[in-house]
């Protein structure tokens, strides 16, 4: 009986010690290796070679650091505010991601998108109905 106790024991301290560890692990965010000093190309370049391998809540930090970092860079903020709301449709977060398509979109009711790089636009409004009729089917 006090063998089988304190067998059941270290088992639980393992298992607990185990949890911990992934738990203290998993707490690190992609933000502790996001470098500082990264030029505005390489955090586009680490962002979709994040997203390309399917680690998305990566892609998605490093695209908003770049908008954070950078709002000057008006073109490249059209396109990652696009690549955000993507990377929130392969989440599956269809809501999320229409909401963040919509506000892209409404970027160009102003007199100065005419200027503005259009695909960014044009993209939006072409996934946006992909959710829309995904969410319209899966509704009937």
């Amino acid at each position: 009986m006090y063998f089988t106790r304190s067998i059941n024991r270290k088992i639980i301290i393992v298992f607990l010690t185990a949890v911990l560890a992934l738990f203290l692990i998993s707490c690190r965010s992609a933000t502790d290796t996001l470098e500082p000093d990264l030029l505005p190309a390489e955090i586009f370049q680490r962002a979709q070679e994040a997203a390309d391998s399917g680690r998305y809540n990566q892609a998605l930090l490093y695209y908003q650091t770049f908008q954070e970092r950078y709002p000057e860079e008006v073109e490249r903020n059209l396109w990652a505010s696009y690549e955000i709301a993507f990377l929130y449709y392969k989440l599956g977060e269809y809501d999320r991601a229409v909401e963040l398509f919509d506000e892209l979109i409404e970027l160009y009711t102003t007199e100065e998108s005419a200027a503005m790089a259009q695909a960014p636009k044009i993209l939006a409004l072409k996934v946006k109905a992909t959710i829309l009729e995904k969410q319209t089917t899966a509704a009937e």
